[in-house]
């Protein structure tokens, strides 16, 4: 039997998914998490969360699935920690620093997410190899890739059956945070995907908007292609919609008419305005983007947010005292205080003339809904009415206050020794600022640029096994490929193998392909790093070096230089891959812009198209002797005058994140 798992994005959603019957929930803490914009749950509620789905059976993943940074290492154990304590069945996790802690957490399963970017078979045979107990395969794979990666003996596969798509596949996608500092990759995207485009110059629409998901009439296929869970995207999503969900895939696995279970998820688009597709599913790739909206008042309770704008009330007056409950959201808050006696009549106010004041004014942004006073005309001093209500602002302030964001317990010992600070490795005597050791080319650029080679070598993207031969190489691997890539992919490291060059690898399936023929390994952006503690297990994994992370701010690019016990390369100037897509397009090789001036412009790169800036960041002219790299590398795949961008003077084009705090 197929588990089917969902989203659980608060406290109400969690209710109504284990209400409809659900298996399985998956649900963040305030931070680490991929969907910070959600509600979530603070660290008081995430024991009581985990208590209230095991009492019906179901099970409780912690979405730990974001890319850590060196000052959130202590706060990522520590949330390992308390899932442990806490009875947590198991972690989604993204960044190697969890990798490292695997072996400390034997009774948590570890499932390797969606935002690992793993979609083919080699990306299922690397999870295995670290320990991770499930993948969360890619949203972009057919039925027959999906098979395949099932395959894998030992390792059970997760798929995304509904909700919202995205563009880019799930972790290779930098553009929010190219735009403005709000990562993805961290919890933060801002969807800059979702709003209108120009192409080249003409026409706004949301070129980049996709269509939602509805696999649906494909539950039976997943099923045999070995599939152990269907998933529900939502963790931003109202408990209504989450209920109807769950209650659609439930009677779908139980063997209902899907033809009547088709129009109820139809219906479920209501709540984003969007068309829902399973394109993927059946290996389509085209017609999966368009102008979408919701009309105006549509969506119905679909929409009903969780936190709602007014608060109840219960006033009970008893001989001695007057007790008060007040209700919002999903708690409630009871106290009583002194019936006190009244000695001026003229100046005294009745719990009707309270009542009308509160439903008059709003208090802590909240309003009066329903009131319940058992004898209104009850009079009281001023100071005990005005105690009553400031009595009430205080609940209501508590009740709205976040839970607790941080989590303070203590950690094991060994846990505390892997999380002790590292030194710098010598190798990294070059910094930031310094002039640029290695250069980033297109196979198609090498030939034209081989005199103007660095002696830091060349990294080489795009390479095919014929073309291959002896030089100042490193042969990059890609950073998304799929299962029919595979055989292409192997060969072309046999024949790195073969010319002693060692190669890049940009995804957990990369690594392990190169692992099985014992080439040597580098650790590119498509594995890059926030952490010291990610690149130890990524040494520990083979690898010789890493790359800091193209998105890192200033503060994180000093922290990570301080303990990086590896060597480890510095992308100072490029075009990035902001979007890497299966999508089949139709503004390729245009200019794409959106209203604050983002330009992007597609082209076909493998078996994926992939979206750079028109305008290249430039880190060559800011000097800082705390941020240290073996490799400072100018990427000039995206240029289109690769000698000429080579030559040309720094400039203050754009910095990326590096002079603003990385959200």
């Amino acid at each position: 039997m197929m588990e089917l798992l969902a989203p659980a994005g608060d406290w109400a959603a969690l209710e109504s998914a284990l209400e409809a019957g659900v298996n399985a929930v998956y649900l963040g803490l305030r931070d680490l998490n991929a969907r910070r914009r959600a509600k979530n749950f603070g660290v008081d509620e995430f024991a009581r969360a985990i208590e209230a789905a095991h009492v019906r059976h179901a099970r409780v993943y912690l979405t730990l699935n974001t890319d850590i940074a060196e000052r959130e290492l202590g706060e990522a154990a520590r949330s390992l920690e308390l899932a442990r304590r806490c009875g947590a069945d198991a972690v989604l996790v993204r960044d190697p620093a969890l990798f490292a802690l695997r072996p400390l957490y034997p009774g948590l399963e570890f499932h390797l997410s969606t935002q690992a970017c793993a979609a083919n078979s080699a990306d299922a045979a690397a999870a295995l190899a670290l320990d991770m107990q499930r993948v969360v395969l890619a949203r972009e794979l057919s039925l027959k890739e999906i098979a395949a990666a099932s395959s894998v003996p030992g390792m059970k596969t997760e798929v995304f059956v509904q909700g919202a798509l995205c563009f880019s596949v799930s972790g290779r996608c930098l553009l929010s945070s190219w735009a403005g500092g709000r990562s993805g990759n961290r919890g933060a995207c801002a969807s800059p995907c979702r709003v209108p485009w120009t192409v080249d110059g003409e026409s706004a629409t949301t070129v980049l908007s996709m269509k939602d998901l509805c696999a649906l009439p494909h539950v039976e296929g997943l099923r045999r292609a070995g599939v152990a869970a269907l998933k529900i995207e939502g963790r931003l999503k109202s408990a209504e919609w989450v209920r109807r969900a769950v209650g659609i895939y439930h009677r779908a696995l139980a063997g209902e008419d899907l033809s009547q279970l088709g129009l109820e998820a139809q219906a479920l688009g209501d709540y984003t305005g969007r068309e829902q597709t399973c394109g993927h599913l059946e290996g389509r790739h085209e017609g999966l983007t368009g102008v979408f909206g919701r009309p105006q008042g549509e969506g119905g309770s679909l929409r009903a947010a969780s936190e709602k704008p007014v608060y109840d009330l219960v006033v009970s007056v008893a001989e001695k005292t007057i007790s008060c409950r007040c209700a919002w959201a999903d708690q409630v808050r009871e106290w009583s205080l002194p019936k006190t006696a009244v000695r001026r009549v003229k100046k005294a106010i009745s719990l009707k003339d309270i009542l009308k004041r509160l439903e008059e004014e709003s208090i802590q942004g909240l309003r009066l809904g329903h009131a319940e006073i058992n004898e209104p005309d009850l009079l009281l001093p001023p100071r005990a009415a005005n105690a009553l209500v400031d009595r009430l602002s205080v609940e209501l302030r508590l009740m709205r206050k976040k839970p607790e964001r941080k989590i303070r317990l203590e950690l094991p010992a060994p846990v505390r020794e892997i999380l002790a600070p590292t030194k710098l490795n010598p190798g990294n005597r070059l910094c930031l600022g310094d002039p640029s050791d290695r250069v980033r080319l297109a196979a198609a650029q090498v030939e034209s640029f081989a005199a103007l080679i660095p002696a830091g070598g060349a990294l080489v993207e795009g390479l095919d096994a014929s073309q291959v031969r002896q030089g100042p190489f490193v042969v990059a691997l890609p950073s998304v490929f799929f299962e029919d890539d595979i055989p292409k992919i192997q060969a072309l490291i046999l024949a790195c193998k073969k010319f002693g060059l060692p190669v890049e690898v940009n995804s957990l399936g990369g690594w392990h392909l190169a692992k099985e023929v014992g080439v040597a390994m580098e650790g590119g952006p498509g594995l890059s790093v926030l952490n010291s503690l990610a690149a130890r297990r990524l040494m520990e994994m083979g690898l010789s070096s890493v790359t800091f992370s193209l998105e890192a701010d200033k503060q994180q690019l000093e922290d990570m230089s301080a303990h990086c016990l590896l060597p480890c390369s510095i992308v100072v100037y490029g075009r990035p891959a902001l979007m890497t897509t299966r999508v089949k397009i139709g503004f390729e090789g245009k200019v794409i812009e959106d209203r604050r001036g983002v330009r992007l412009r597609a082209r076909k790169e493998g078996s994926v198209r992939v979206l750079r800036p028109t305008d290249p960041f430039d880190w060559r002219e800011l000097k800082n002797p705390r941020i240290r790299a073996a490799h400072l590398v100018v990427d000039l795949v995206g240029s289109a005058n690769a000698e000429g961008d080579w030559r040309s003077a720094p400039s203050k084009n754009r910095f990326f994140n590096y002079s603003r705090t990385l959200a």
